[in-house]
C-alpha cells in the first residue's frame, strides 16, 4: 500500500548530533517517544586505489566497485584528497566532521592480485592530522570477477568495521525482493549487495518464485539456504519454500484457507511464525519447520486470540519474544508476545499507525525498525529496545518508505520507496543513524528481505 500527503513528525526534538554515535537521540529523547533526529555532521571520505604495474582498466574497475560499495551505505561524502580544517580545542567533538581515508595498493601475483589496505582518519579530532588506524593485506589466485568481488567485499567489510567500531558484514550478502511485472503479477528475485549491482535495475536478480501470479513477502531462513514466500499460484495466498541456490522448485508448506503470509523464522530455524485466518480471524501462529521433506508444516501453537487482526510477527534475536502488529485498541500498533509467560504487551504508544516490525541485535545494540504512517505518508522509524526511544531513519529523498529489512549486525536498513521527484523508485538503503538514503536497486520493487549471514 502506498500513501501520499505531508509528513507530520510525531516529535520534533532537535538535539546536537554525535558524529561518532550510532544511537540517536539518546539521552535527550524521552523514553517511549519517537523523535526527529537531525543528520550528523558530514563524514568526508577519501578512497585511493593505486596499481603497481597493474593494468589500468583493472585498477579503474576495482576503484569503481569499491566506491559504489562504500557509497551505497549512505554514510559518506566523497572527496578527492584528505584536507580537513582544524578546529579550536573548545569546539565540541559532535560538531566536527569526521574524515576517513582508505588506501588500496594493488599488485600482480602469479595468477591473481594482492591488496595492501590502510585506513587513516583525522586524529586528534580537532586537528588536520592524518593518523593510521589499521592496515591489512589479502591476495587472490585469480582476476576473475567472482573471485575479485569476493575479496573486495571482505576487505570493504573489514574497513567498515574500523570506521564504525562494530561488526559489519553487508557487502557480498544477498537481498531478496518483490518485482511487480504487471497488475496481478509479481515475482521474487534475489541479488547481491555489492558495488557491481549498486544502482542497477532489480530485474536482473535471480528468479526464485513462480514467474506468474502474485508472489510476495520473502523471508530468509537463518542460515540463508532457504527462502519462504507467499504465492497466489493456486488462487489462495499459500506459503512456499525454495532453496536460495535455485536447485529445486518451490513447494507449499502451508495451504490453509485464507491468508498464509507474513512469515518469520525463529533464530534457530526450528519454528516459523506467520498469520493465518482459516478460522475466521487473522491471528499469529507458529509452525514446526521441516526442511527435509515436501510435506506441509504442522501448526505448533496459536499465539494470539484477539478478535482484532494480529499480523506481521517477528521473532526477537534471542527467540524469547515475538513482535507483531495488532489493531486491538482501534489503531495498528506494535505488541510483543513473551513465549515463557504468554503475556502480551504494547511496545509503545503512538497516535500513528505502525506496521512491519523488524528486530535486530548485534553486541549491545538492539533495535526494532518499522513502518510508521505519519499524516498520510509512510516513513521508517527505529526503536531502540535498550533506551526505549526512537527516531526516523529515512530521508526526504526516499518518501513513502515501507517494509524495512536489516543488514547483518544492524548497520543498514533496506526498504521500498517511490523515490522523491527526479529520483528512482526501488529498494533504498539508509544507515541506522538515519539522515541520508541511497537507491540500491531500481524498478517496481518492494518488500526487501536481507539474509542475516554471508553465504
Amino acid at each position: 500500500m502506498k500513501y501520499s500527503g505531508i509528513i507530520l513528525l510525531l516529535s520534533m526534538i532537535l538535539i546536537p548530533a554525535n558524529a561518532g554515535a550510532v544511537k540517536c537521540p539518546i539521552p535527550n529523547c524521552p523514553a517511549g517517544q519517537l523523535c526527529f533526529c537531525p543528520p550528523p555532521p558530514p563524514h568526508f571520505f577519501v578512497l585511493e586505489v593505486r596499481g603497481n604495474n597493474v593494468d589500468k582498466k583493472i585498477v579503474e574497475k576495482i576503484e569503481t566497485y569499491l566506491k559504489n560499495s562504500f557509497d551505497l551505505t549512505a554514510m559518506f561524502k566523497f572527496r578527492d584528497k584528505f584536507a580537513p580544517r582544524a578546529f579550536k580545542i573548545t569546539t565540541p567533538a559532535d560538531q566536527i566532521s569526521r574524515w576517513s581515508m582508505i588506501s588500496f595498493n594493488v599488485s600482480n601475483t602469479k595468477n591473481g592480485l594482492s591488496f595492501g589496505v590502510e585506513y587513516h582518519e583525522r586524529f586528534p579530532i580537532h586537528s588536520r592530522k592524518k593518523t593510521q588506524k589499521w592496515k591489512t593485506s589479502m591476495s587472490t589466485d585469480s582476476t576473475k570477477d567472482k573471485i575479485l568481488h569476493a575479496a573486495l567485499d571482505t576487505l570493504g567489510n573489514q574497513a567498515m568495521e574500523q570506521i564504525l567500531g562494530n561488526k559489519f558484514e553487508a557487502f557480498g550478502t544477498r537481498l531478496a525482493y518483490v518485482e511487480t511485472i504487471k497488475t496481478g503479477t509479481s515475482v521474487i528475485r534475489m541479488a547481491h549487495v555489492n558495488g557491481k549491482n549498486y544502482g542497477k535495475s532489480g530485474n536482473g536478480g535471480r528468479l526464485l518464485s513462480f514467474s506468474r501470479s502474485l508472489n510476495k513477502g520473502p523471508v530468509f531462513s537463518p542460515d540463508g539456504r532457504f527462502l519462504v514466500f507467499t504465492s497466489h499460484i493456486r488462487y489462495n495466498p499459500d506459503l512456499y519454500i525454495v532453496k536460495t541456490d535455485g536447485s529445486k522448485s518451490p513447494h507449499r508448506i502451508s495451504a490453509r484457507n485464507g491468508m498464509n503470509h507474513a512469515a518469520s523464522f525463529s533464530p534457530d530455524g526450528s519454528k516459523l511464525a506467520l498469520t493465518l485466518d482459516y478460522r475466521g480471524n487473522a491471528d499469529v501462529y507458529t509452525l514446526n519447520s521441516d526442511y527435509s521433506s515436501t510435506k506441509k508444516w504442522r501448526i505448533s501453537k496459536k499465539l494470539t486470540k484477539h478478535h482484532d487482526i494480529d499480523t506481521s510477527p517477528e521473532y526477537s534475536p534471542d527467540g524469547k519474544r515475538l513482535a507483531f502488529v495488532s489493531a486491538r485498541g482501534g489503531s495498528a500498533q506494535i505488541f510483543t508476545y513473551d513465549f515463557a509467560s504468554g503475556r502480551i504487551r504494547k511496545l509503545f504508544s503512538t497516535k500513528s499507525r505502525t506496521f512491519t516490525p523488524r528486530w535486530c541485535k548485534s553486541g549491545n545494540r538492539e533495535y526494532i525498525a518499522f513502518t510508521q504512517l505519519v499524516g498520510a505518508k509512510s516513513v521508517i522509524y527505529i526503536y531502540d529496545v535498550v533506551a526505549k526511544n526512537g527516531w526516523q531513519a529515512t530521508s526526504s529523498a526516499a518518501p513513502n518508505a515501507e517494509n524495512p529489512a536489516w543488514s547483518p549486525h544492524c548497520n543498514l536498513i533496506a526498504y521500498e520507496s517511490e523515490g522523491a521527484k527526479g529520483k528512482a523508485a526501488g529498494i533504498w538503503i539508509s544507515p541506522v543513524r538515519g539522515g541520508h538514503s541511497r537507491v540500491l536497486y531500481t524498478g517496481k520493487l518492494a518488500m526487501p528481505a536481507w539474509e542475516m549471514k554471508k553465504n
